[in-house]
């Protein structure tokens, strides 16, 4: 995120409002991309994941890697991250989801979920996730204004 400019004197600090479950589920639904995120030899790796809501759960179309495979064999929740940040008033918002996924094998249901996607061509590296959020944990970015 970019530094808080200091030219603007009406605005005294930014406040972190935490966000509600039902409010960090819309928001997402509201964007298109995120990070999936794994741990792997004690280092973060995060992957780019295209995501919807439905039904309060996450659906994320991404690419397929040894790390996050490796996650799902052993019964790991998946971590999912996204944000809205408008960089010039820094106001935003920024959510992330913790929970078991499952990789959609069922024909019917992938293409009911491929429809989420449109613009996006599925290859033989990606996988349609469903994850059901066991936490959510964000923050609605505001800017306070100074006191007059």
């Amino acid at each position: 995120m970019a530094a808080v400019p200091n030219n603007d004197e009406s605005f005294a600090q930014i406040r972190l409002a935490p966000l509600l479950r039902v409010e960090a589920l819309y928001l997402l639904g509201d964007t298109s991309i995120g990070f999936v995120i794994c741990a792997k030899e004690g280092m973060t790796v995060r992957q780019p994941g295209f995501h919807a809501v439905e039904r309060g759960e996450l659906v994320i179309l991404t690419l397929m890697t040894a790390v996050l495979e490796s996650q799902l064999e052993n019964g790991l929740p998946i971590t999912y991250h996204a944000e809205s940040v408008n960089e010039t008033t820094l106001k935003g918002w920024y959510a992330t989801i913790t929970g078991p996924a499952e990789i959609i094998i069922d024909s019917p249901l992938r293409a009911h979920y491929q429809r989420a996607f449109l613009g996006f061509e599925p290859d033989r590296g990606t996988k349609i996730l469903r994850v059901r959020p066991d936490a959510i944990v964000g923050h609605r970015i505001q800017r306070i204004p100074a006191a007059q």
